[in-house]
């Protein structure tokens, strides 16, 4: 028999939509970026509405952790999530291009997805000039702790990426990987 009166339930959506008002009233009235980083103090699901609200595309049965950043946005809209999808707390969204996370993928604590490079007015900008490329995770890839992935990186399906890896490129199907850069383990 169910007891109780989803008190707790109807207690987060009205705090989760606070949230949301409160996001909206910062954008319009000091600008996206100070919006952006309020997000880092939202809770979680606040977090997928207000995402949600502003472009992403996140699917069904997500767990979305706290303390994500957001870098080079003026929306979401580069942001696809698909579905029963963990992102854990203090993950690092670069969202110049767009970032593609399929079903049934789970990324740990504090990993990095970095889309672009530009090297500023810097003299290396000749020999290394500004480039974004999309990243791409697959369905059923898991990314242990602190992970970063640079633009361009595409995980094939079921590949797992040991903590602290630094991925670039293709990787192929049902691989472990794992150092910097990583490798095959």
């Amino acid at each position: 028999m169910k007891t109780g009166l989803g008190i707790y339930k109807k207690y987060r959506i009205a705090r989760a939509f606070i949230s949301l008002l409160r996001f909206e009233l910062k954008k319009r009235l000091v600008g996206f970026d100070v919006a952006n980083l309020y997000l880092q103090r939202v809770d979680k699901y606040a977090l997928v509405m207000i995402l949600k609200k502003n472009g992403a595309q996140i699917g069904e049965n997500c767990d979305i952790e706290t303390g994500l950043a957001f870098h080079n946005c003026r929306n979401y809209k580069n942001l696809a999530i698909g579905d029963n999808c963990h992102i854990g707390k203090q993950c690092f969204f670069d969202l110049k291009d767009k970032i593609s996370i399929q079903n049934n993928v789970t990324i740990s604590m504090r990993c990095s997805f970095l889309t672009h490079t530009d090297v500023g007015s810097s003299v290396l900008k000749k020999k290394y000039p500004k480039s974004l490329q999309p990243i791409v995770i697959n369905s059923n890839c898991y990314l242990g702790a602190s992970v970063t992935l640079l633009q361009g990186a595409w995980l094939e399906e079921k590949t797992f990426v040991a903590a602290g890896a630094l991925c670039k490129g293709r990787i192929s199907a049902g691989k472990r990987i794992g150092g910097i850069p990583a490798k095959e383990i």
